[in-house]
């Protein structure tokens, strides 16, 4: 195993900072890629044509979301591309940070609001409102309120 010694410590740590972001970066893809590929399909469907107007703009919504959310997810990668070998694998992986943050809230929307369209299709609207309403309040619960419960005592003095 060949290991490259970093002058300075804080490169090291954003060079691993770099490989954790990529990596979680690689497991949302996949979820993300499968369901805009549902999206993309759906429209050749018999069934689809029974949609209203109001249930095309929701599938149009929700195509547009999935497909910035991969072009969100590709920025990090496509910086770090436009500036290697500059040195600024800390403002990368800042950057890198602050995009998978709003991909993750992005992803959780995104799969509840697919759920929903789901059933509202098969179901109607009351049914879909219920089960997706609740989706999306338990996605905003476990992506922003509970990191926040979690935080250790230590980090919230950090931050202040």
């Amino acid at each position: 195993m060949i290991t490259r010694s970093h002058p300075d410590s804080s490169d090291g740590a954003a060079h691993r900072q770099w490989n954790e972001l990529l990596q979680e970066l690689r497991v949302m893809q996949t979820g993300v890629q499968v369901l805009a590929a549902f999206l993309v399909v759906l429209p050749f469907q018999a069934r689809f044509e029974i949609l209203g107007t109001v249930d095309e703009v929701v599938y149009i919504v929700l195509l547009v979301a999935a497909t910035l959310l991969i072009l969100i997810m590709i920025t990090p990668v496509a910086v770090h591309r436009y500036f290697f070998g500059q040195r600024l694998k800390e403002q990368t992986v800042s950057l890198g940070h602050i995009i998978l943050k709003i991909v993750g809230i992005g992803v959780g929307l995104l799969v509840s609001g697919c759920v929903w369209f789901v059933l509202q299709v098969l179901f109607g609207w009351h049914i879909a409102a219920w089960v997706g309403g609740g989706l999306t309040v338990v996605t905003l619960f476990l992506l922003l309120v509970l990191p926040r419960l979690l935080l250790p005592r230590r980090a919230e003095q950090v931050q202040s």
